[in-house]
């Protein structure tokens, strides 16, 4: 259990909050539930290989799940994440690589995606 997390009884009801489509999903909610210091648990990761022959079977793909007295906070978490400004796709002014919004600089040549003093010349994808 990470740092800081409140270790939960053993015999603690646990919920499934949420069906992942794959295991970085299912590892992005748990990092953002565990940040948060609630306990979270990730099934069915072992499933995951079989998950894309039977993709649509339950059970088959990771699923995320907290402590029943935890569920409404662990959904408020994730309706906060949800509700976070996602930035539109961009182009790098310096070299013109197109980036996905969640970037916030260039990874081809590290030029920040909001710094005027970092392009030669305005860019309208930009703006």
């Amino acid at each position: 259990m990470a740092p800081g997390l409140i270790e939960p009884p053993a015999e603690m009801k646990w919920v499934k909050l949420r069906t992942a489509d794959n295991p970085v999903e299912a590892g992005f909610v748990r990092g953002l539930l565990e940040a948060a210091g609630i306990p979270v648990q990730v099934r069915s990761m072992e499933l995951w290989t079989a998950a894309v022959e039977i993709y649509f079977a339950e059970g088959a793909r990771p699923s995320v799940w907290v402590p029943e007295a935890h569920l409404e906070r662990a959904e408020q978490v994730l309706d906060e994440q949800a509700s976070v400004r996602h930035w539109p796709d961009w182009s790098c002014r310096r070299c013109g690589t197109r980036m996905e919004g969640q970037f916030t600089a260039c990874w081809r040549c590290g030029a920040g995606r909001d710094d005027p003093d970092d392009y030669p010349h305005n860019n309208l994808d930009m703006q």
